[in-house]
């Protein structure tokens, strides 16, 4: 998503017309337009009263979670299993963390380190892991807006496995929802539900 179309999404979402706006950023009506046409691009002097107007960040508004490729985003990947062979977690969960700040909406890489984080503490059996639970299944319930169904779908049936090995099978419950009424896994997963409540 380009500048301009960040700007009319937000601009519409808080409800403040291209007049209002040109009006507080003291510019012209037909300047906002044409960002938002992507015929021009702000003063680099506006973009922090800009980000402020719309409540968002100058990430979100130059739209630096959207720059990353399907290669960088597996560089990250890469880089973040690497960390965890050869740093404590906690060093490297830091690190993941500081990733997902500098790219906050790039939903295919927080999905994916959220995954690799709590496979990595289960398979590993990392001291106090209970302490990152938030953190990830935020990350988790972050990706469940995803556009892309696969990265909803993969984050669901995370959030299933997290509910379900905490023995909080109502929550676990709740995820299957992202699963089509079709989808074999889903049936399966209610069976599993099902017979832990009987059991």
């Amino acid at each position: 998503m380009r500048i301009g179309e960040v700007i009319r999404e937000h601009r519409k979402s808080k409800n403040i017309t291209q007049e209002e706006m040109a009006n507080r950023l003291g510019v012209t009506a037909s300047a906002v337009n044409k960002w938002e046409n992507g015929n021009s691009q702000p003063d680099i002097m506006l973009l922090s009263p800009i980000a402020r107007l719309l409540g968002i960040t100058l990430d979100t508004l130059l739209s630096f979670q959207e720059e990353l490729t399907s290669e960088e985003i597996n560089s990250l990947v890469y880089e973040a299993n690497a960390k965890l062979k050869c740093e404590t977690y906690e060093e490297a969960f830091q690190w993941t963390k500081d990733k997902i700040e500098q790219y906050p909406n790039c939903e295919p890489l927080i999905w994916q380190l959220a995954v690799i984080f709590d496979a990595w503490r289960l398979a590993k059996d990392v001291p106090q892991s209970e302490k990152y639970d938030d953190y990830i299944t935020r990350c988790y319930v972050r990706a469940l807006d995803s556009k892309d169904e696969n990265i909803r779908t993969g984050a669901a049936d995370s959030l299933f496995g997290f509910y379900s090995r905490k023995e909080q099978y109502g929550k676990a419950e709740e995820y299957l929802v992202y699963f089509s009424k079709q989808n074999p896994e889903r049936k399966r997963k209610q069976a599993v539900i099902t017979a832990k409540r009987i059991g």
